[in-house]
């Protein structure tokens, strides 16, 4: 069901621009995340459900027609434009959190610059942390040097600012105003915090297809973090029959299922297929849970000491007719644009047959 939901067995014929449309309206959300080996975490979530997908796709659809944005999320996250409204809750979680975090970074200067900064984009348009420098700041414990640039980051995570623009890892502003259309500005004044949570939970659990309740990669985020707040929220959706619990045989904890993609679990498979799946796919959010449904054990050792790594610095699962069949260490080739596959491990499990080994799909994903 899973497999089928997301379209990684490639059932529907999600293509383009559309394609990345369709499937965003479904799943709401994707992780950002800028370390590129063989692509973004993106763009690899993208291309595992889209036909014809490239990244000039997902570039208009973010910086040109502004139908998807930059936001914060589970984590930093590229979401529907139509959401932002309603993610004030979360961007006002942030800014009563964000004191203590500027105390430690030695930054609470940025308070006193941020009509400053502000000013500075109104009157200069797309600016980038390299366009703006108000109040220098010679240390730090973490992120920017410069309290303009901090300043920047604090309007974003607020609000006030869209990213508009991204140059390598380089990040380029506007005024939210100027960006997003007007009608998906403003939430409804009379939402209460319990609707929004009612949306934002059943909206978590779509992003992934099911999910139960125990705390993991893909309850993290303002508010669903917290588990009486997410548990009474569940319950809340239950009573009014906005999603139903479901049980896994072998699995003594329930799952939880918006019942808008009920009709997924009715779809017969489709087989013959293969992905490479990014390691911050969304179907890999909660790493307990994918060990317990496909018995599939995967630790992202990008930021793991490499005397500790059991398999290597980026690591691609396989997935193959619905299985995890195998996993592989993929090193860039730069000057070609292209990468190798450094080492391969099969699942211990796994006999491969002549369709495995041929993976001839695989070779022209290459």
């Amino acid at each position: 069901m899973l497999c089928r939901y997301h379209n990684l067995d490639g059932a529907e014929a999600l293509c383009g621009k559309k394609g990345v449309e369709k499937i965003m309206q479904r799943i709401h959300s994707i992780q950002y995340d800028p370390l590129n080996v063989v692509a973004r975490n993106a763009d690899l979530v993208l291309q595992a459900r889209v036909d014809n997908y490239s990244e000039s796709v997902l570039s208009d659809l973010l910086y040109k027609e502004h139908k998807l944005i930059d936001g914060f999320d589970k984590e930093m996250c590229i979401y529907d434009a139509k959401d932002f409204a309603r993610f004030q809750f979360v961007r006002k979680e942030y800014e009563k959190h964000a004191l203590p975090t500027l105390e430690y970074r030695n930054q609470t200067g940025v308070l006193n610059i941020l009509d400053n900064v502000r000013d500075f984009v109104e009157k200069h348009g797309k600016t980038g942390t390299k366009d703006i420098s108000i109040g220098e700041v010679r240390e730090s414990r973490w992120g920017h040097k410069k309290l303009s640039s901090a300043a920047l980051d604090y309007l974003f995570n607020t609000g006030v600012l869209t990213v508009v623009g991204k140059r390598g890892t380089q990040k380029y502003f506007d005024l939210t105003e100027r960006v997003i259309d007007s009608e998906n500005l403003s939430c409804d004044p009379n939402m209460t915090v319990e609707e929004f949570l009612e949306w934002y939970v059943e909206r978590r659990i779509q992003s992934v297809g099911f999910l139960w309740n125990k705390s993991g990669g893909a309850w993290q985020g303002h508010f669903l973090s917290e588990n009486g707040l997410r548990s009474s929220t569940l319950r809340t959706l239950l009573e009014k029959s906005r999603i139903e619990e479901i049980r896994i045989e072998g699995i003594t904890e329930p799952f939880y299922l918006s019942k808008k993609n009920k009709k997924y679990m009715k779809d017969p498979a489709t087989n013959s297929y293969v992905r490479f799946l990014a390691p911050l796919d969304n179907i890999m959010w909660d790493r307990q849970m994918l060990e317990m449904l496909f018995g599939f054990t995967y630790r992202w050792e990008v930021y793991t000491p490499v005397e500790k790594r059991k398999y290597g610095y980026y690591v691609l699962p396989v997935l193959y007719n619905g299985q995890f069949i195998a996993r592989f260490e993929a090193e860039p080739i730069h000057k070609a644009g292209e990468f190798i596959i450094k080492n391969w491990w099969w699942e211990p499990e796994i006999e491969p047959n002549d369709d495995m080994r041929e993976m001839e799909c695989m070779k022209s994903f290459l």
